[in-house]
């Protein structure tokens, strides 16, 4: 029941992320709560250490790539959510998956792109500059490129069907 619940918010935050570009904090906020709910069930008071713990997991994992401005508050808070309401092994099953899924599906944006050549340089330049500096600075590109946004929410959903899909070995 709770899995189904956590798809339904999912396409929900998907279908925010690809019309506004965002997703409602309400919406991650009553997904919070429903995982809290959850986890007090399942674990009794126990399981506030379980919530805590997991919904944090993601902010400490994925924090380098938000100062980046390769993955955005949105989608942290959206994996914070996954794992207030499953365990720490599907969280992380699931954060695995959905930057494969993002991955794939930024490579098809980037070769349906025009400007493909130039945002691969830029991206190139950007990381000689991060290994010589060695200080972590946003990502961002000239103001002559169109920048396009993938809405990573999407890959966070493919990635979540990929815990109950795909087999571990």
């Amino acid at each position: 029941m709770k899995v189904i619940i956590l798809f339904l918010l999912l396409a929900i935050a998907v279908v925010q992320d690809i019309y506004s570009g965002r997703v409602s904090n309400k919406l991650i906020l009553l997904g919070l709560v429903f995982g809290f709910i959850s986890k007090i069930w399942d674990c009794e008071a126990g399981g506030i250490y379980f919530f805590l713990r997991n919904i944090f997991v993601p902010v400490v994992v994925f924090y380098l790539l938000f100062l980046m401005h390769v993955l955005g508050a949105g989608d942290i808070k959206l994996f914070s959510m996954i794992g207030g309401i499953l365990t720490i092994q599907e969280l992380f099953l699931c954060m695995w998956y959905s930057l494969i899924a993002g991955g794939v599906i930024s490579l098809f944006c980037l070769l349906a792109d025009k400007n493909r050549v130039i945002k691969l340089r830029n991206a190139c330049i950007y990381l000689l500059d991060l290994t010589k500096k060695r200080k972590i600075v946003p990502y961002e590109l000239p103001e002559d490129i169109p920048k396009k946004r993938m809405a990573f929410s999407a890959a966070i959903l493919l990635g979540m069907a990929g815990v109950y899909c795909i087999p571990l070995i």
